[in-house]
């Protein structure tokens, strides 16, 4: 009896979190971080990710395969959803300083559509909800930068639940 009870008790005590609000960024969207493109020069989050309409930030690694078969899933439908949606789609890499290099060449060799930076002091680990913990992952801010979803790893047809959501907004 008192076996049950605290297994029932760990399933509610576990499942309540899914039932919370949302949990929000430390800084608000579109924050204030330093990026690195590809080409090696420096940005402002400000200046990459736009309001106004619902934004996708993909946060990955150049090492991590399920990071890269995510990208794949996304550049195959791009196209098709940018008719159906407006909105942004942003690849963020959180590489170590050695594997910067390979960032745009990766992104390049793919073809992927969406534009790909690099967080070089791994500034979003703080601002982000679970900091990160776990890659792939992906958050979904709405038009007024609410984060209103996100996703941790990749399966295949994942991505079509992120679309949904898109469309949702």
């Amino acid at each position: 009896m008192l076996k049950s009870f605290a297994v029932a008790l760990f399933f509610l005590m576990t499942g309540i979190p899914v039932f919370a609000q949302q949990e929000q960024p430390a800084e608000p969207f579109p924050f204030h971080v330093r990026l690195t493109q590809t080409d090696s020069t420096q940005t402002d989050s400000k200046n990459v990710l736009p309001t106004g309409k619902p934004t996708v930030l993909a946060f990955w690694l150049t090492t991590c395969v399920p990071c890269i078969a995510e990208f794949g899933a996304y550049t195959q439908n791009y196209a098709q959803w940018k008719e159906q949606a407006d909105f942004n789609l942003v690849a963020i890499s959180l590489d170590f300083p050695e594997r910067f290099k390979k960032i745009g060449p990766m992104a390049a060799e793919r073809k992927w559509p969406f534009p790909v930076y690099w967080d070089s002091a791994r500034a979003f680990k703080t601002l982000l909800p679970g900091g990160l913990n776990g890659l792939p992952q992906v958050f979904l801010f709405d038009k007024n930068g609410t984060l209103v979803w996100q996703h941790k790893g990749f399966y295949q047809g994942m991505e079509k639940e992120l679309f949904a959501q898109i469309k949702g907004l």
